[in-house]
């Protein structure tokens, strides 16, 4: 199938959402939480010449026991969340199915990962050009991915779900991945709805952020049920697009002017589009009704990952030169930042769970950072991840635990968020780089938020 400048795969229609039973947290009555030990995850150095193009990916599930002494947080079910519609947690009509999905930066692909088994179940092609780099994923209210690049202006579309994908060779049959070793050719794949090249500016698709909506409590439909993607991509102006999720199609257009280059994306319920500068140490905001521009000058070092609270507020973590480094919750309603602190700094991706935690991945040490994002204080500056090499992302999966993803030693560990140890290690990735909503759960807690 030939590469179009734009839309290149059109998409079937979304499925829609059904009402059921509320799904309890998986694995609740299997101990999960309680009396296992600690996996230690396999490492290995960085490499863009030497990785297995098609690896099999192994991965591994363990529990523990509380160690460490500090305070704790009770998780389960969440019963604020639309448990109503089926949305285990969700609120969204996800509540059967739990993916992660993280990019193959070098190998120009994604990973879909379920996140209780920790099994990977597809690995997509996502590019023909291995220097583009597959990297920031974005997760939607339907368990669909957008996948961003860091070195090209362009974003692919994969579905989560069989309903949703497209039977482009009308044999009767979805032709799709069933894992690590399987990856179909670019544009081959079935699940693969679309991809597109925006125009050319420096650097690369960094931003990529679904819009949401809300779940219907009589219906249990979305009130969106073809929610826009935010793309950011460039320097010198940030190039701003805003596209048709079924189609890829361009809707809107907007300029930030910001001396740098953008790193992160993410969106409120409102779906307004918040975007941070690295080099150019700026926070701006694309209103979603008016597409007005403003920007906020970053304090201190540079803005690196992006989360979005409860609250709409959005969350930076700094990386530069280790102290000094520090998290800022900004408050759009007076435009000031507020510092959360930080002792070790180098501050990567971070993401904010429903228990008002931020996590944060940490390099120079190599670590997993704990932040109180009610009291803006730190918990754990220095959660041990065994055999870190180089934690960039984090998320939090739809029962609540931390997914620390380490491109430096090709690995996803997926952390219990009470005990602070690794119960479950998923190996086989490569040179993973990608530190965005990878399970949508960072816009199910704007859209959706607790209470």
């Amino acid at each position: 199938m030939r590469n179009l400048p734009l839309c290149v795969v059109l998409v079937g229609a979304v499925g829609s959402t059904g009402c059921g039973d509320p799904t309890a947290r998986p694995g609740a009555d299997e101990g999960e939480a309680s009396g296992l030990t600690t996996v230690a995850a396999e490492t290995g150095e960085s490499s863009d010449t030497d990785s297995d193009p098609n690896p099999t990916t192994t991965s591994s599930t363990t529990t523990a026991t509380d160690t460490d002494g500090e305070p704790k947080f009770d998780l389960g079910p969440l019963p604020d969340s639309g448990m109503d519609c089926g949305g285990g947690g969700m609120g969204m009509g996800m509540g059967e199915f739990s993916y992660i999905w993280i990019a193959n930066s070098t190998q120009g692909t994604v990973s879909k990962i379920e996140t209780v088994s920790t099994i990977e179940e597809g690995r997509y092609a996502v590019t023909n050009d291995l220097s583009m780099q597959s990297s920031r994923t974005s997760v939607n209210q339907y368990g669909d991915v957008a996948i961003g690049h860091r070195f090209s202006p362009r974003v692919t579309k994969v579905a989560a779900r069989m309903e949703n994908c497209v039977d482009k060779n009308n044999n009767g049959m979805i032709d799709t991945s069933g894992g690590p070793g399987d990856v179909r050719p670019f544009l081959e794949d079935e699940c693969t709805l679309w991809s597109i090249d925006l125009p050319a500016q420096s650097n690369g698709t960094r931003a990529v952020a679904w819009e949401g909506g809300s779940i219907d409590p009589d219906t249990c439909e979305n009130t969106i049920p073809n929610p826009r993607l935010w793309v950011g991509y460039g320097s010198n102006p940030l190039e701003v697009y805003r596209l048709d999720g079924d189609t890829g199609a361009v809707l809107d257009h907007a300029q930030v002017p910001s001396s740098g280059f953008v790193y992160g994306g993410a969106v409120n319920a409102d779906g307004d589009f918040w975007v941070s500068d690295r080099s150019g140490r700026t926070l701006s905001k694309v209103d979603a009704e008016t597409l007005e521009v403003s920007v906020y000058p970053v304090p201190g070092s540079q803005a690196y990952g992006m989360g979005m609270d409860q609250n709409g507020h959005p969350w930076i973590a700094t990386h530069s030169g280790g102290v000094g480094d520090f998290v800022y919750r900004f408050d759009p309603d007076l435009e000031t930042f507020v510092s959360a602190g930080g002792t070790s700094g180098r501050y990567r991706g971070m993401n904010i769970d429903r228990e008002g935690r931020a996590w944060v991945a940490g390099n120079s040490p190599c670590r997993l950072a704990l932040f109180d994002a009610v009291q803006e204080t730190v918990i754990n500056d220095a959660i041990e991840l065994p055999g870190c090499v180089d934690p960039v992302g984090v998320s939090v999966d739809r029962d609540g635990y931390v997914w620390v993803v380490d491109r430096g030693a090709s690995v996803a560990w997926k952390i219990d968020p009470n005990f602070h140890i690794v119960v479950g290690t998923v190996n086989g990735l490569v040179n993973p780089y990608t530190y965005s909503d990878m399970t949508g759960q960072g816009l199910n807690l704007v859209v959706n938020p607790p209470g």
